[in-house]
């Protein structure tokens, strides 16, 4: 797996943009331009967030014991969706865990051409996928913190 600090941004863009099949580029630049026009922003993300949640619903994970065993779940997931990879780590300091997505689809809509409007969608997969496993506070949902051309980094916990 390609670390994700460590990728060329133009390599990134390239691998985000190749992964989405060209039949779903009109379409979703399409849907995504038609929520812009009939949403402001926070009700499209609020719409996607809830697609994300549904994606995650219809991927579940099972109940993992260690961060290592969440990140391989997640990655596996991932992988038959093609949607990227991630990395999960701890930030002890602000007391919230880290996710590092690669690759995701990217599709410039409008205004959006690095395609960040997938942002909203990962925030709800994250948040459907976290939720589940054990000891999670529903309250927590994840933000993204950072995003250029299919890679997200997300926080998730109170700080």
């Amino acid at each position: 797996m390609m670390d994700l600090a460590s990728a060329e941004p133009a390599t990134a863009a390239y691998l985000a943009r190749r992964g989405v099949a060209s039949q779903w580029r009109l379409f979703l630049r399409g849907l995504v331009e038609t929520l812009e026009e009939h949403l402001d922003v926070s009700g499209r993300d609020a719409l996607l967030r809830a697609v994300g949640r549904r994606m995650a619903a219809a991927m579940p994970l099972p109940h993992c014991d260690t961060l290592k065993a969440l990140e391989s779940q997640i990655n596996n997931a991932l992988a038959a969706a093609e949607w990227g990879y991630c990395q999960l780590a701890v930030d002890v300091e602000h007391r919230r865990l880290l996710v590092s997505h690669g690759a995701a689809p990217a599709i410039g809509a409008g205004d959006d051409a690095d395609g960040g409007w997938i942002g909203a969608v990962l925030e709800g997969l994250y948040a459907g996928w976290l939720t589940e496993q054990p000891g999670a506070d529903a309250a927590l949902k994840p933000v993204i913190s950072t995003y250029a051309a299919g890679e997200a980094r997300l926080h998730y916990g109170r700080a």
